[in-house]
């Protein structure tokens, strides 16, 4: 019979295939949006299993994992900017530079290198898999049980803004463990619904902080194209306020966290 863990870990497999093959024929946000999730639920596993294996065991598909993991990062930061460009309007900024065309061309890649990336899930899946199946089911017990103490003191008021990504990562690693737990649902878990609210709010704000450093570092502000001055001083208005607003958003559920315990 297999553990919550193992069934669990088939799911993702099954997932990550099927995603990256719709990927690879339609080149969508979606399919894309749904890989890297798959992506993350795996590294989650790993990450629970370099708890209790030596990390050298789990080193090489970490490794290939992760730089699937950035590639396909690239062009969800890329998509994740042109739609805020395109949803205010700021056309200028958009074509003077993040042209729809870059996107095609890193989407192409991508979908050119589906060969080799799954080539090299395979392995990450086979390496993995040997240590899922052979994993006692009450670590995955005791190792919620230490991320769920974790996540509850991290959870507080004042928390710094540069702790809040980490924050996140803390909680969305805490809720794909509760999957590993004899559950049938994540919703069964009476504290879900505040880690899931809190995640997407920290993940918005993040977007914000994602497009406000890459207008930084492509130095917009120093365009000599009248229009592109005049979208700029609009958009980087337009993404402090928002910015601004998310922050008073995470602030004031951070302030009013639930007190649950999770058995």
């Amino acid at each position: 019979m297999q553990t919550p863990l193992e069934k669990y870990f088939a799911q993702r497999v099954k997932n990550l295939f099927n995603h990256l093959h719709d990927f690879e024929l339609n080149g969508d946000d979606v399919s894309l949006h749904d890989l890297r999730v798959e992506m993350k639920k795996l590294r989650s596993i790993i990450k629970f299993l370099r708890k209790i294996y030596p990390k050298q065991k789990v080193k090489k598909p970490e490794h290939l994992l992760r730089s699937i993991f950035e590639e396909a990062g690239e062009i969800r930061e890329y998509q994740i900017l042109q739609q805020w460009l395109q949803k205010n309007q700021f056309s200028a900024i958009e074509k003077a530079y993040f042209p729809p065309e870059r996107m095609q061309v890193m989407i192409q890649r991508f979908r050119l290198n589906a060969n080799v990336y799954k080539t090299d899930l395979k392995e990450v899946i086979d390496h993995t898999g040997n240590f899922v199946h052979s994993t006692n089911e009450i670590l995955a017990e005791q190792y919620f049980v230490e991320l769920n103490a974790k996540a509850s003191k991290m959870c507080r008021r004042n928390l710094l803004t540069s702790d809040w990504h980490e924050l996140r990562k803390l909680i969305k690693q805490r809720m794909y463990a509760y999957s590993w737990l004899r559950h049938e649902d994540e919703k069964d878990d009476p504290i879900f619904p505040y880690y899931n609210k809190l995640q997407e709010q920290i993940g918005q704000w993040h977007d914000f902080e994602i497009i406000k450093d890459v207008f930084s570092q492509k130095q917009i502000y120093l365009s000599q194209e009248l229009e592109v001055q005049k979208d700029f001083g609009q958009a980087w208005d337009k993404l402090i306020t928002s910015l601004k607003q998310k922050e008073r958003q995470v602030e004031e559920m951070l302030a009013k966290q639930p007190v649950v315990n999770v058995e």
